[in-house]
């Protein structure tokens, strides 16, 4: 038997496991009589079947299993147990050649975890959006509850608003023949006129028409450089007009469900609620503009080990998302390689955040986990800290409070070192935008959007 560990990269080797028929024979053969205790063939007592005989029959079978267990119990002693290696993810076996009576040869393909040497980022400039909510944010908010809760009213001889509902149906047009293209039919498509994904040309089209009216319209199909226009005939079926409700005490009781009583009450619950979801915004903004930097800074290499780790969750979280299975006609080959980036992008960042854990010193105490706690009970009045804490116990998920409480503090310690720059929503889309062209100018096939803060 010979083995050998070769360096692939800086965070992969390989261990390749060669071994004659001789030195598997022993294995071989008590496999063999202990598969002949349990096989029962008919003519035959049991455990009485010839070993020639079970050897056909399982053979193969045997020898793949001897193969097995022979790679593993080398990996355990060269590699698992080699203080040398600082394994990341799974081993993965790439290679096995194996026939019965014949010679093995094996490769596993293993990750170590690399050296992370962190970026001094004290002149580094992060920016954080800070936006204060204005009368006009509320007032803003107070427009849009009451058209969600507005009532639809039919109308026949009155002509469509930006505040009405049509119901349409579109027949597609042959513009050579005029004549309708068979199974290039919509029915019963509804929305607003004022909805702002609707296109142009049709709520050009639609306003001042009436229930019954028929018309024809071109409308863009495709997108980015590949859009072209389709003529459509355009039947109106049905028209209502959107009825607001009168803003008053009354409305506010029935809102709110008699939570509150008054405009003046709904207006600063309104404003409370968007601060909260502007504070919210923002800190999932600068976090993200955090890791963003962090993997900028450091040009580390990643094992595909480590990769696997997050492909396999994002195979976990489909099946959750499906009931605990996979969609029929899931390609998961093809899946795991559309989501390859993310995983090393995700990868990468679990490496420099883990080294700046160590270096940091970082850690959850009992007083985190009960501030922790404190905190989640707030949310629900009818459970205490000790009884959530239980609950969480009794899931095995402490573990991942724990994390959550690791990486929060991760970040806090990370902006106290960073140089933070705030900035309102139009200077920060601003700086995006140009990051963005930047990019752009660098590689014409830039992963990255805008992202909308708004």
């Amino acid at each position: 038997m010979h083995t050998s560990i070769n360096k692939v990269s800086d965070v992969e080797y390989q261990l390749e496991i060669t071994a004659t028929a001789g030195d598997l024979a022993r294995e071989f053969d008590q496999a063999l009589r202990r598969q002949k205790s349990q096989t029962q063939l008919k003519g035959f007592r049991p455990g009485k079947v010839p070993v020639s005989l079970v050897k056909k029959m399982h053979g193969q079978a045997i020898a793949y299993g001897v193969a097995e267990k022979h790679v593993q119990a080398i990996l355990k002693t060269e590699v698992l147990e080699n203080k040398e290696y600082d394994l990341l993810g799974q081993p993965l076996l790439t290679e096995l050649e194996y026939e019965m009576d014949s010679d093995l040869r094996a490769v596993v393909r293993f990750g170590i975890r690399p050296e992370v040497e962190l970026h001094d980022v004290s002149n580094e400039v992060i920016s954080r959006l800070t936006h204060e909510v204005s009368e006009d944010d509320v007032e803003k908010q107070l427009d849009r509850i009451r058209t969600e809760n507005a009532d639809l009213v039919p109308v026949e001889d009155e002509s469509t608003g930006e505040n009405f509902q049509a119901a349409i149906d579109l027949q597609r047009i042959d513009e050579q023949t005029g004549t309708p293209i068979i199974g290039e039919r919509e029915e019963g498509v509804q929305f607003f006129l004022d909805d702002e994904r609707l296109h142009n040309e049709l709520r050009e089209g639609l306003l001042g028409k009436k229930a019954g009216d028929v018309f024809r319209v071109d409308l863009p199909h495709g997108h980015e450089d590949h859009v072209h226009m389709h003529r459509y005939e355009v039947t109106i079926n049905e028209v209502k007009r959107r009825e607001l409700p009168e803003l008053d005490d009354a409305f506010v009781e029935e809102l709110t469900k008699n939570r509150l009583h008054s405009l003046d009450e709904l207006r600063e619950d309104l404003r409370k609620n968007l601060e909260e979801a502007w504070k919210q915004r923002s800190q999932e903004l600068f976090d993200s503009r955090i890791v963003e930097r962090m993997l900028e800074l450091h040009m580390i290499p990643v094992p595909q080990s480590a990769v696997e780790i997050f492909l396999d969750s994002f195979v976990v979280d489909v099946r959750r998302r499906n009931e605990g299975k996979l969609p029929a006609h899931f390609d998961e080959e093809a899946f795991r390689k559309a989501n390859q980036g993310e995983a090393e992008r995700q990868a990468k960042w679990m490496l420099i955040r883990d080294a700046f854990i160590e270096q940091e010193g970082l850690e959850v105490s009992d007083e985190d986990l009960d501030t922790y706690f404190e905190n989640a009970a707030k949310e629900n009045e009818k459970l205490s800290k000790d009884l959530l804490r239980q609950y969480y116990q009794s899931l095995n998920m402490i573990d991942r409070v724990k994390q959550q409480i690791l990486s929060r503090k991760v970040f806090e310690r990370l902006a106290d070192l960073f140089k933070v720059e705030e900035k309102d929503v139009d200077a920060l889309e601003e700086e995006l935008e140009e990051k963005e062209g930047h990019h752009e100018e660098e590689s014409h096939d830039t992963g990255t959007t805008i992202e909308k803060v708004r």
